[in-house]
């Protein structure tokens, strides 16, 4: 069995789920390309909840670091070597901070991957796609090439996850530029999908960032 397999399985009740709603939706609405809207905005809004927990997280490591950061700058004005070594762990502990916490600061986007991933499952080779159009788009299987032959979609989905991390990371370079990585690695990966999926995953990158920007005000 291979990762992709383990994982498929795992994930499998996201899936079934998501295939249930979008469903139901196109036996209710007819249009498979609302329909797939529809399934990003019900999803995306589900998920709001533990974004919302995540985010406290995020904000919370974030002004750990920040402080960590203005002590350790003062440190290495005088210090150097070990006792400078010595000199930061102190202010770690002091913090209770480790610098694997870090990884917390991903937590808003992490939390939504699962639903993302399965997204991809159902959405990637769906029958349900094959000859669908949607607005500009011919075929919501294929890739949406709207933009002289390029796929307009996937760079849409990249700008709204950089300005996000720019906005959320303004003052924390050193995540800003990792969420950037993301964003240039799920380009890759997404290029060359389905309109389809691409779409969902747009979508729910737009609601996210509203909703994010509405929590924050």
């Amino acid at each position: 069995m291979t990762t992709l397999n383990v994982l498929e399985l795992l994930l499998s009740p996201i899936i079934w789920l998501l295939g249930i709603v979008l469903d139901l939706y196109i036996s209710v609405i007819g249009s498979v390309g609302v329909s797939v809207l529809f399934l990003s905005f019900t999803f995306t809004l589900l998920v709001v909840p533990l974004r919302k927990r995540a985010q406290v997280v995020e904000t919370r490591i974030s002004n750990r670091i920040a402080a960590v950061n203005v002590e350790v700058a003062e440190l290495k004005k005088e210090m150097k070597g070990e006792e400078l070594f010595l000199a930061t762990e102190r202010i770690y502990g002091k913090h209770g901070y480790h610098p694997i916490q870090s990884i917390w600061q991903g937590s808003s986007f992490f939390v939504m991957l699962p639903v993302l991933i399965s997204a991809i499952f159902l959405l990637s080779d769906s029958a349900l796609l094959e000859g669908q159009s949607f607005l500009l788009i011919n075929d919501l299987s294929e890739p949406d090439r709207l933009l002289f032959s390029l796929n307009f979609l996937p760079i849409v989905m990249t700008g709204m996850t950089i300005i996000d991390a720019r906005m959320r990371f303004n003052e924390d370079a050193g995540t800003r530029y990792k969420f950037y990585g993301i964003a240039i690695v799920l380009l890759v990966l997404v290029y060359d999908m389905s309109s389809g999926l691409v779409l969902y995953w747009t979508v729910s990158n737009i609601f996210s960032f509203a909703t994010a920007r509405i929590g924050s005000d």
